[in-house]
């Protein structure tokens, strides 16, 4: 009985380590280095291991640091990255120029994308529509 109790106890706490931290963490290339990563179900951001994140993030660092991560993204094959986040903002991302543009309501986003000459091919998928790197 004694060791049915610690076989038990061992497998029980190898179960619950299956939940830690990390275990759901992943990246998702994207264009010239930038890269979608998760670190936790809600710490999901936009950036790049060449860039400091106070100079590109999406979301922006306050806003990241107050629960906003990215929940949809997409790009091109050469320059934009375009994100909406949990909470309806929307960002542009111009990886040559390496410029963060938002956040946008939907309809100012649309303007912008519009204006930045963007194939209209160009759109905001799920994350979960990607592959993803552990």
């Amino acid at each position: 009985m004694k060791k049915f109790r610690v076989v038990l106890s061992i497998a029980l706490l190898m179960i619950g380590m299956v939940g830690c931290a990390g275990a759901g963490d992943y990246e998702i290339e994207l264009i010239n280095g930038f890269k979608v990563m998760r670190t936790s179900a809600e710490c999901v951001h936009i950036g790049s291991h060449e860039y400091n994140y106070d100079e590109v993030l999406i979301p922006h660092l306050a806003n990241y640091e107050e629960g906003e991560y990215v929940i949809q993204v997409g790009h091109d094959n050469t320059r934009y990255i375009i994100a909406k986040t949990n909470l309806d903002n929307y960002y542009l991302l111009d990886t040559k120029e390496v410029i963060v543009h938002g956040p946008f309501t939907e309809e100012k986003f649309i303007q912008v994308k519009e204006n930045a000459k963007i194939s209209e091919n160009v759109i905001l998928k799920d994350l979960d529509e990607y592959e993803k790197v552990r």
